[in-house]
């Protein structure tokens, strides 16, 4: 057999398994992520690549999406925006005109401000993990949220917070971006209606890795509750070791935006005891440890939880890709949200459609705190 045919059969016979693997009438169905890779975001948006990735997998080793009587293979196709709106903008561009994709996840809250217009203009679908108020508003119809925006858990989370910690004098830190601008003035609001008093309100810039100066400021104000908020993973563990090597003490808490891995690796387990945080799974649920095994299995590394959320939120946009029976239409995709939900998350949770606009699906937060170096759930907010 010459070397030209043993191409041309091996060829055929790689095309035969994949035919039997997919179904052998089984189209693909093209989905874009478009997330954080590289960066300070890249925790949160590895594990929403990955999420889509894994729950992709799944899809199609069963044979592939139904969709209308047809099965489709799910191809995820992802890119890098580095949490940079324009580069989430040359992402989407190539995404939509060069690889033909309807469907797509824009992860952070840049993405979906710079491109929410541009999702109803061109008529594609996609979700989103954004926490900003203003990612959904009322011309919203092709975009939902994959979780809880602050607005919605954060009045039982303070509430939590009152209830269950004496300390009283706050400070508030976040980034000096749009995301940060509005998650301060929400946290300044609810600390204040449960009897916080904010003592000081500081906003810094993402490329600042000192901050001593900032703290060295908000530490003379004595407070003895720093809250953290919006700060990306890796930046939160980095200002508690600093916090801590000014001396400070008091309870740090962190109300949006967890990853205790990558807190924990920055900041180190002895500057980190203690401190409270807001999750989006409780680790310990084995639906969630599945999905986390895949990852490990993937990427060699511990996930952010950023996972749970995603994967879920894929499940309800694929849910809603095959009860509205076509994938080129995705204004019935949009309108088949509602149809689909509620229905139980991975945790065993119930996931339902609500928010502003009832375009969010409405998630469960836990409470963890870190205790020689692991997380510990505390309660659920509600």
């Amino acid at each position: 057999m010459n070397l030209r045919r043993t191409i041309i059969l091996g060829g055929l016979g790689l095309a035969s398994l994949a035919m039997a693997a997919g179904g052998a009438h089984a189209e693909t169905l093209k989905v874009g992520v478009i997330a954080p890779l590289t960066g300070g975001g890249a925790p949160w948006g590895v594990a929403a690549k990955e999420a889509a990735t894994i729950l992709a997998r799944d899809i199609n080793a069963k044979g592939g999406l139904d969709v209308g009587g047809k099965k489709y293979q799910i191809r995820i196709i992802a890119y890098d925006d580095q949490y940079k709106a324009a580069t989430a903008v040359a992402a989407y561009n190539r995404l939509v005109n060069e690889d033909g994709v309807k469907y797509m996840l824009l992860h952070t809250t840049p993405d979906a401000l710079a491109l929410k217009q541009n999702v109803e203009n061109d008529k594609v679908m996609a979700i989103t993990s954004s926490a900003s108020s203003q990612a959904i508003d009322a011309k919203t119809t092709r975009m939902y949220r994959t979780n809880s925006p602050p607005e919605n858990y954060m009045p039982p989370l303070v509430a939590w917070f009152a209830d269950h910690i004496k300390q009283r004098r706050l400070a508030l830190v976040n980034p000096n971006d749009e995301l940060g601008w509005g998650f301060s003035k929400l946290q300044e609001s609810l600390f204040k209606q449960h009897g916080f008093a904010i003592v000081d309100n500081e906003l810094y810039e993402r490329s600042q890795q000192n901050f001593q100066p900032l703290f060295t400021k908000v530490l003379a104000q004595k407070p003895d509750v720093i809250d953290l908020g919006s700060v990306p993973p890796a930046t939160t563990g980095l200002m508690v070791r600093q916090l801590r090597e000014l001396g400070y003490k008091g309870l740090v808490i962190k109300t949006s935006g967890p990853s205790p891995k990558e807190i924990l690796e920055a900041a180190g387990k002895a500057a980190a005891e203690g401190m409270i945080m807001q999750l989006f799974t409780d680790p310990s649920n084995p639906g969630y440890e599945r999905i986390a095994a895949a990852y490990r299995k993937d990427v060699g590394q511990e996930p952010n939880e950023m996972l749970l959320v995603v994967y879920d939120g894929f499940r309800v946009f694929f849910r809603a890709i095959a009860a509205s029976g076509t994938v080129n239409d995705t204004a019935k995709v949009a309108a088949a949200f509602p149809k689909v939900l509620p229905m139980k998350g991975t945790l065993g949770d119930e996931l339902s459609l609500g928010g502003r606009f009832d375009h969010t699906i409405m998630t469960t937060t836990y409470i963890g705190v870190f205790h020689d170096g692991k997380v510990d759930i505390l309660g659920k907010a509600k």
